[in-house]
Formats: C-alpha cells, sequence, structure tokens
C-alpha cells in the first residue's frame, strides 16, 4: 500500500522560539498595517512511502516522528496518514 504523511511539528508552549521571536519582532517594518501578536516557526515534512498496511505505517511514522523528526524534549508532534493509489 502507498500513504502519504505530513508531520507537524511544534515546540512545546513552554519553549521559547527564539526564530519565532526574531521574525516577530520586524514584522511590522515589512507589514505596517498589521500587528501580530503571536508568531511561531514550526516544521511541516511531507513523505510518501509504502507499507504492507495501514497499522505499520503508522507505527513507523511514530517511530520516525519520535526518534528522527522532532526532539521530544522541546516538540510535540502530529500527523495526517491517507492512502494514495
Amino acid at each position: 500500500m502507498k500513504f502519504k504523511a505530513t508531520v507537524f511539528i511544534r515546540l512545546r508552549e513552554s519553549v521559547s522560539d527564539a526564530a519565532g521571536n526574531a521574525v516577530k519582532a520586524n514584522v511590522n517594518r515589512i507589514a505596517p498595517d498589521i500587528q501580530v501578536s503571536r508568531l511561531r516557526i514550526n516544521k511541516l515534512i511531507e513523505l510518501t512511502f509504502e507499507a504492507k498496511d495501514e497499522k505499520t505505517a503508522r507505527e513507523q511514522l511514530d517511530l520516525l516522528s519520535d526518534r528522527l523528526f522532532a526532539n521530544i524534549v522541546i516538540e510535540d508532534w502530529e500527523y495526517d496518514l491517507e492512502e494514495v493509489e
């Protein structure tokens, strides 16, 4: 079976987002007509892969997300998974 996954990785709320804060501090220089109250930069990973079934696909995505894609000390992750032809 062929699958497409989109993995969303976000800093935990308790973790300061230095990159997001730097971008937020400069938003009004480029877009002066908006007032940004919060800005955080996250990661999005898209992958297409084959697995024998959905259960295996989810198990493997859980492993990848925990051990490779995210720093689980400071980041949370979730994903959308769909079967594709």
